[in-house]
This record gives C-alpha cells, structure tokens and sequence, in this order.
C-alpha cells in the first residue's frame, strides 16, 4: 500500500472516500464516532 490517509465519517462521503483512495493505491483509515456505517442513510426513528 501507500500513503496512509484518515477519513472522518462513515457515511455518504466517507465511503466514497475510503473507495477512491483504495482505487488509487492509499491506505484510508476511517473514523467513525458511532457504531454504524452509512450517516444520513442509516435511518432510525429512535433517538439513541
């Protein structure tokens, strides 16, 4: 692998991000400070 990257956020743009550096040889790390994937699309109608 190459450079290493940080990724803030698992949703939407994250995980576009993660996809791109991959695609372009780097190595993303992601932080996410909840314990799901996905941001805005992750729907919940309870409010944890």
């Amino acid at each position: 692998m190459g450079k290493k990257v940080a990724i803030i956020g698992a949703g939407v743009s994250g995980l576009a991000s993660i996809r791109s550096c991959l695609e372009e040889g780097l190595e993303p790390t992601c932080f996410e400070k909840s314990n799901d994937i996905g941001g805005l699309w992750k729907f919940s109608r309870s409010h944890e």
